[in-house]
């Protein structure tokens, strides 16, 4: 029985002798532990552009600082001083009259501008004996307009 017994522990003992490369190969064969979290945080702006050519940006105003004073529908020419020189000739401009309170009137001023200069949202083109040649902007537009001197007695406002 003892005989048994030596010979059953040795069979155990072979076992796991025979078993034993296997479970220290399996030990040896782990996968490696998964790289720790090194994400990087990335932060993108989306950027948006307005070519001018093609639609305006609807992010700037309409009336730049540029554009301050009178605009075409608030004003009339009043006074022309011609000289045969065109840098020389001045035109000047009031308020339209019968619009609104007279005193509104009184208070507005007169400007004096000469070729190329701005007034407003009119930028004066060409000065003339009894006319001025303007460009109005409006909304990114610009278009041509004459205004004429408006003798006495001849009514009507410019």
């Amino acid at each position: 029985m003892i005989m048994r017994q030596i010979l059953g522990g040795l069979g155990c003992l072979m076992a796991l002798m025979a078993l034993s490369p296997l479970v220290v190969g399996a030990q040896q064969q782990q996968p490696p532990p998964p790289p720790p979290d090194t994400t990087d945080l990335v932060f993108e702006r989306e950027v948006f552009f307005y070519p001018q050519y093609e639609r305006k940006n609807p992010f700037v105003p309409l009336l730049s600082g540029a554009e301050g004073g009178p605009r075409f529908e608030e004003i009339r020419l009043i006074a022309v001083v011609f000289s045969p020189d065109p840098s020389r000739s001045v035109a000047t401009f009031g308020p339209r009259t019968g619009q609104g309170d007279a005193e509104l009137q009184t208070a507005r001023r007169t400007y004096r501008v000469r070729r190329g200069e701005q007034l407003g949202n009119v930028r004066i083109l060409e000065i003339q004996p009894t006319r001025v040649v303007v460009e109005v902007e409006e909304f990114g537009l610009t278009e041509q307009r004459i205004m004429e001197l408006q003798r006495p007695g001849q009514g009507g406002s410019q």
